[in-house]
């Protein structure tokens, strides 16, 4: 199994929970790989020895079977950015004041990581939305998608904005407003 993970910002609160995942999982025998930049994080100011089995990346692949998010919701919207479109299942550990997304619980971790590696979970799928604007916003091209919703806001003025929006390419309406959040609906079909 190979295992991504990924922290946006090393903290004190998040030490024994970091080292609790690392031993787990380096007991499970698996490959595991540290966002880039988060390693270097953790090198410079974590108390404990990292295992010299540990690797970085600074993209993800395929290749990846599960990719482990350690903060709160905010570190799990920000590890999709990573994810995009590869169909690779992101978990998150809680480390953070909201856990919505962030469902495992620190005093929880070795208990969640044996059921993963024994196939004992559920997938719960979700819909990314994506962002393209007319003219070409340079700031968005490389990260243009985001799990719950986009705003679109106006910016260095007090006036409203015109918001035109198209659904699947097709012209829906415009907005004249302050802004405008898009979210997405997802139903689940019945089963009959």
């Amino acid at each position: 199994m190979k295992i991504a993970i990924y922290g946006q910002f090393y903290q004190k609160n998040s030490e024994a929970p970091i080292e609790t995942l690392l031993k787990t999982l380096e007991n499970k025998n698996v490959a595991v790989y540290l966002e880039e930049e988060f390693y270097q994080c953790l090198t410079k100011e974590h108390p404990f020895k990292l295992s010299s089995s540990l690797k970085s990346f600074n993209s993800l692949d395929s290749s990846y079977d599960l990719l482990i998010s350690i903060g709160g919701d905010g570190t799990i919207l920000r590890a999709i950015t990573f994810v995009t479109d590869l169909s690779i299942p992101i978990i998150g550990i809680n480390t953070g004041r909201l856990g919505f997304l962030a469902t495992i619980q620190v005093n929880n971790i070795e208990k969640a990581i044996d059921d993963i590696i024994k196939g004992n979970y559920k997938i719960s799928e979700r819909s990314l939305l994506s962002i393209r604007t007319d003219p070409e916003n340079e700031s968005l091209l490389d990260l243009n998608s985001a799990l719950n919703e986009i705003a679109v806001s106006r910016k260095n003025t007090t006036s409203m904005i015109t918001v035109e929006t198209t659904l699947n390419d097709e012209y829906l309406t415009s907005y004249w407003a302050d802004g405008l959040i898009v979210s997405h609906l997802q139903v689940q079909p019945d089963i009959l």
